[in-house]
């Protein structure tokens, strides 16, 4: 059986308006200043902290997408790039501008993981900071949501204080790329997201002075692991399951070297309910189940093993089938017809595309992680 590939093959804008502040943009809170003064007709100012108001989009209706069909690697932006920025295959090429953090009490989410998580960060572009949480690009980043991910709603809208995003996800990320080979070569892994983690902040520059007690580490990645092998036999399965978590937390035990202690691990999503593999019949869609379950089972007792040696860590492992569930168990209470149709402007479905959750879901996990660092981090 051919191995289902995930990924991105294009960044397609989608509105885009001629304004003083853009969509997206910031448009108020605490340390902002802009001599723009009005939103874009299709957007309204809103307040979601003291730290960040942004141009959100008014709701627009639009016609949902119930046929299901194969697995779609299209990838796209809620957010047209900005005249400074190029895209390019993979990342943004941007201002290398370093601005200071502008609060001595920002706090500092450092993220890997694949398209659930990425949002289009290119460390050598534009730093995060107060007037961009995400850095580079403009919020809500380049998203597989049609809008802000996780990663986008913990620092944007969720967080009460200044919350930095280095996020160094790739699309169609494997944890190790000569265990499950993602779809393109270009692709980083996590193995290659950590090295990049330790050649650029591991080693707190003055743009990125984070500690052990004001950062969060989030990792969120393994279904292109289990999507790539569900269909093993046991004996198989149990093998490189083994080996993939050998891999995962010798990278989590770098980034505890490098002074990191706060760790928040997001169970591997349930890619059995997506539209693509509900699509390819029952018997599928068991067989994954079964495998989400084998990876989520095994991630849990090597992150106890892992917390028993480190025991300065603060872990938590956030489940994220209960996330989707929720929306999936009742969709119109998410603004969707159904538990199955897709669109990609991210909101009229619970889907952005037949493999990627939309707005409402990733904002479930987003709250998710929130509440299991509710009092420490959040």
């Amino acid at each position: 059986m051919a191995a289902l590939k995930l990924g991105f093959m294009a960044l397609a804008p989608a509105l885009a308006a001629a304004a003083d502040i853009p969509l997206w943009g910031q448009c108020g809170g605490i340390g902002w200043q802009s001599a723009g003064s009005a939103c874009t007709s299709v957007a309204t100012c809103t307040s979601f902290n003291d730290y960040y108001c942004c141009s959100k989009p008014v709701t627009v209706s639009a016609t949902p997408t119930t046929t299901n069909r194969g697995s779609s690697s299209t990838f796209s932006t809620s957010i047209k790039p900005s005249s400074s920025s190029t895209e390019s295959t993979g990342s943004s090429t941007q201002s290398s501008s370093v601005p200071v953090p502008t609060s001595t009490s920002a706090k500092y989410l450092i993220s890997f993981g694949d398209s659930y998580s990425q949002t289009g960060f290119d460390i050598n572009g534009s730093k995060p900071s107060s007037s961009n949480p995400l850095g580079n690009p403009p919020l809500p980043g380049w998203t597989a949501s049609g809008g802000l991910n996780w990663v986008g709603f913990l620092a944007s809208q969720l967080n009460t204080s200044l919350t930095l995003s280095y996020n160094f996800a790739s699309g169609g990320a494997t944890t190790n790329a000569s265990l499950v080979a993602p779809y393109a070569p270009t692709v980083l892994s996590f193995v290659d997201q950590v090295a990049q983690f330790s050649g650029s902040i591991a080693s707190r520059p003055a743009y990125a002075p984070w500690n052990s007690e004001n950062s969060l580490v989030a990792v969120w990645i393994g279904v292109n692991d289990v999507g790539n092998s569900w269909w093993m036999s046991d004996s198989e399965m149990d093998a490189l399951y083994g080996q993939i978590m050998d891999s995962y937390f010798g990278r989590l035990q770098v980034l505890y070297d490098a002074g990191a202690r706060n760790f928040a691990l997001l169970g591997a999503a349930p890619i059995y309910y997506t539209p693509s593999t509900i699509g390819q019949g029952a018997t599928t869609v068991a067989t994954q189940k079964v495998a989400i379950a084998k990876y989520n089972s095994l991630l849990a007792s090597r992150f106890d093993a892992f917390l028993e040696v480190n025991t300065d860590v603060t872990g938590k492992l956030v489940d994220t089938v209960a996330p989707f569930e929720k929306a999936i168990k009742n969709p119109t209470a998410y603004g969707a017809p159904d538990a199955t149709c897709f669109n990609e402007d991210g909101v009229s479905c619970l889907w952005f595309n037949d493999y990627h959750p939309g707005v409402q879901i990733q904002k479930l996990v987003a709250q998710a992680v929130k509440s299991a660092f509710t009092g420490t981090f959040f």
